[in-house]
């Protein structure tokens, strides 16, 4: 009888296995899980003092970069360990992956992977071209991998660079996100936000994120690797422990001072229950007062648009947690310290009403989930679940008839009273083209309103105003004569001066500004840049000279900016 080597694949079986498992996926962000899962196993691997990841999306490029100073690859594993299904981490207690697939997800989803490794062996690159269209055509020829060995660097680590496809017409994809929304995904779906410092353990890396967005705006910041819990948005006022209010009602409390205790408070509470075996699993949950909350938190983080809470506004709130950056209630799932993006709805007998209020998320170290991070097994879902609804209705009847009102999402604490008495001193503006009863004390907020009043009520002619902050750089972009402006507001100039120190502010890209009136520090800081203050006789923008002043700001050859001063405007004398 003759033998058949019968595990041989053909080019067809492979790109319907490699197909299979790209099918596992369902999130856009995905591709950010793998490459950081990746990164966090080579620093564990490794042990330095402190991980640092680098990760730079750029929308404009459609690509994505991240380098680690893990343990590298062995030059002779790398092409090994590029091959689908291949992996090193199996059987690896600390370690988070080790089924070998998600590395073919980030290549065969990509027009170009390029990966630079430097190991205590040696250092090598990689490249693989056109893995995303090969999947895509028939054709028979494999792709091929571009392999050398360089020069050993100082240190080890990897560096991966990936170019995707454009994601055309696609308005959900991760290229047309925000940077708070990216950076929310790191640190909630992604191995970027460990979930072991949620009890208080020290971060092991921090995470320099760079996004340059669709405008081809940047946006750099250095994120500790820690997980973003919805109490990292709001003030230590807002939010108490169930331990501190236990604590409070420990002594004689009256029902209206419990009520008072947790007004306006989100409630958390963290622990550990037993899990299967000798196994724990630790939870941090979290209770909040209404619904709604979940939404002000997450504009109060700049999530979402914060017009979307405005009731009398046209525009209709449609992200109720369904979306990937969207705090909500719902049990979410880690394993290891790595969050597994997994939203799984809960079940309770009880105070059911209240389940959109809860938000838990369990850390199980021996949790499975499947390949694309959809689902947990049922037995394993189960076990968390009940552990979840006894933890929910635990804080339901502890918290449940004393919670009312809203989560505060300010910064400061406010005194609206003392407020108002301060207002009160303020000097009287006492003009007939102004409604406002005082001065613009220091309130660039004031100058602009006052500005646009008087547009309103005709002292100022000929400005039509656009569209105020388009896209965050100038104050107003109008029509004045039909003529394109840039119109900036500052209460003094020297407020703008430091614009133009930090550069984020050009000379040469401002029409106007408006101003409350020139002061003596204006004029000193003036000179010493070796600028020009012109006052003018007339202002071109009534038809009546005596009413209305400004001043020209001249610098050398480029175009001045014109002045308009609220103060001369609102009192010629």
């Amino acid at each position: 009888m003759a033998e058949v080597d019968f595990l041989n694949v053909s080019t067809d079986q492979i790109r319907h296995q490699i197909n299979q498992v790209l099918l596992s996926y369902n999130n856009d962000w995905d591709i950010f899980a793998e490459v950081l899962q990746n990164s966090v196993d080579a620093i564990r691997r490794e042990k330095p003092t402190k991980g640092h990841i680098k990760l730079t999306v750029d929308a404009l490029t459609n690509t994505i970069e991240i380098e680690d100073n893990g343990c590298g690859i062995d030059p002779k594993l790398l092409p090994v360990l590029l091959a689908p299904f291949s992996s090193d981490k199996k059987n690896s207690g600390s370690l988070i992956g080790s089924k070998g697939v998600g590395i073919s997800f980030v290549i065969f989803s990509s027009l170009d992977f390029e990966i630079e490794s430097h190991h205590s062996s040696g250092a090598s690159k990689a490249q693989i071209v056109n893995a995303k269209p090969w999947l895509d055509s028939d054709t028979d020829e494999l792709p091929k991998l571009a392999f050398e060995e360089v020069k050993m660097g100082q240190s080890k680590g990897t560096k991966i660079k990936i170019r995707l496809p454009k994601p055309e017409g696609d308005s959900s994809h991760f290229f047309w996100w925000t940077y708070e929304q990216i950076k929310m995904v790191l640190l909630t779906k992604t191995a970027a936000g460990d979930t072991n410092t949620i009890w208080n353990e020290t971060p092991q890396l921090d995470v320099i994120l760079t996004f340059v967005d669709l405008n081809g705006e940047k946006h750099q910041e250095e994120l500790d690797g820690k997980y973003y819990l919805p109490t990292h948005v709001l003030k230590k006022s807002s939010y108490i422990s169930i331990r501190e209010f236990e604590e409070f009602v420990s002594s004689d409390r009256s029902d209206a001072d419990k009520r008072r205790k947790l007004k306006d408070k989100l409630v958390y509470h963290d622990g550990v229950v037993d899990g299967p075996g000798a196994s724990k699993i630790r939870y941090w949950a979290a209770f909040v007062p209404k619904r709604k909350t979940w939404d002000e938190i997450s504009a109060a983080a700049n999530l979402i648009d914060k017009e979307l809470l405005n009731p009398d506004s046209s525009k209709r709130l449609s992200t109720q947690g369904d979306e990937p950056f969207h705090f909500s209630g719902g049990m979410y799932t880690a394993t290891r310290g790595m969050p597994t993006g997994i939203r799984t709805e809960m079940k309770t007998k009880g105070y059911s009403g209240y389940l959109p209020n809860f938000f838990i998320i369990l850390d199980y170290s021996m949790l499975s989930f499947d390949i694309g991070r959809k689902s947990i097994p049922g037995r394993q879902l189960g076990m968390l679940r009940d552990h979840a609804a006894d933890i929910f209705n635990n804080i339901v009847k502890t918290i449940g008839k004393h919670m009312s009102g809203d989560v505060d999402i300010y910064e400061d604490d406010w005194d609206k009273s003392s407020a108002f008495s301060e207002i009160r001193k303020l000097a009287e503006l006492k003009s007939n083209s102004s409604k406002f009863l005082k001065r613009a004390f220091d309130q660039e907020a004031s100058v602009a309103a006052i500005f646009f009043e008087m547009i309103g009520n005709g002292t100022i002619e000929n400005i039509e105003p656009y569209v105020s902050g388009y896209k965050g750089r100038y104050d107003l972009f109008a029509k004045y004569k039909n003529k394109d402006v840039v119109i900036e507001f500052k209460h003094t100039l020297s407020d703008l001066f430091k614009d133009f120190n930090d550069e984020v502010k050009l000379f040469d890209q401002i029409d106007f500004v408006v101003i409350w009136d020139i002061q003596e520090k204006d004029r000193r800081v003036i000179e010493t840049r070796g600028l020009d203050l012109n006052e003018e006789s007339a202002s071109e923008f009534s038809s009546n000279p005596d009413s209305i002043f400004h001043y020209t700001l001249s610098m050398g050859p480029v175009r001045p900016i014109k002045i308009i001063c609220i103060r001369k405007l609102l009192d010629p004398s």
